[in-house]
């Protein structure tokens, strides 16, 4: 009995001798550690957000070109960024501020890259267009104007969806590379807010070995693929 107890004992600790090597191995990878979760919520709360519109709801359809400081640079975005993190996104709320549309996308952080975020930690990251009333619009802008044509209960029932450069909306669960920056203190955006440094500078994942950076503000869309280690040695 005194045997079989030792031996027992003996396999326990080779157990957790090979699980505790396995372990130490993992602290950098390239997967997207899925089965991560929340550990600190950094997240901000809105004065106001919107849904997408109804069937009932007129939608006019604007597209918009940002004034783009750091053009297209990977190496540059990052080296200008607070924080480059990868994350999985949680939920997309539509909101505005000063008349102009905001799309805000609650992460979790998956993997770190550079800055202090962590892993765990889940983010408000704010990116221009999205949907906003035209009323609200029109409040922020003063250009009722240039919507003559539609009746005061038209205003009511319109919404404007603003598309910036011919970017696609960000959708919940996707798997994002974002080069960010805490939002200013003068911003209309809430404190403890993040932004994109740039629209080029958040990558899509496909698989666990691309991310591929999107650049939509010309009349062709270019791609340009990233594997992990790319990114890493530009953050080093």
């Amino acid at each position: 009995m005194k045997k079989a107890f030792l031996l027992f004992l003996v396999l326990m600790i080779t157990c957790f001798t090979v699980t505790g090597c396995k372990d130490s191995s993992n602290n950098t990878n390239n997967s997207s550690n899925a089965n991560v979760g929340m550990i600190r919520d950094l997240s901000v709360n809105l004065e106001r957000n919107y849904s997408v519109p109804g069937s009932d709801s007129n939608v006019l359809e604007v597209v918009s070109t940002a004034d783009e400081f750091y053009q297209n640079d990977l190496k540059e975005l990052i080296s200008v960024s607070d924080d480059v993190i990868r994350v999985t996104v949680q939920n997309v709320t539509f909101t505005s501020y000063e008349g102009v549309a905001w799309t805000k996308s609650d992460v979790l952080i998956t993997d770190t890259f550079k800055g202090d975020l962590k892993i765990g930690d889940v983010i408000s990251v704010f990116t221009l267009g999205g949907y906003i009333p035209l009323s609200d619009h029109i409040k922020g802008h003063d250009d009722a104007f240039r919507f003559k044509d539609l009746s005061a209960e038209e205003i009511k029932t319109t919404f404007l969806k603003e598309t910036i450069d011919g970017e696609k909306a960000i959708e919940k669960s996707e798997d994002l590379i974002l080069c960010v920056v805490q939002t200013p203190k003068d911003s209309p955006l809430p404190d403890g807010a993040y932004e994109r440094v740039s629209y080029s500078g958040q990558l899509y994942a496909e698989g666990n070995k691309e991310f591929i950076q999107k650049i939509t503000d010309s009349p062709d869309i270019t791609k340009k693929t990233y594997s992990y280690d790319d990114i890493k040695k530009m953050t080093e």
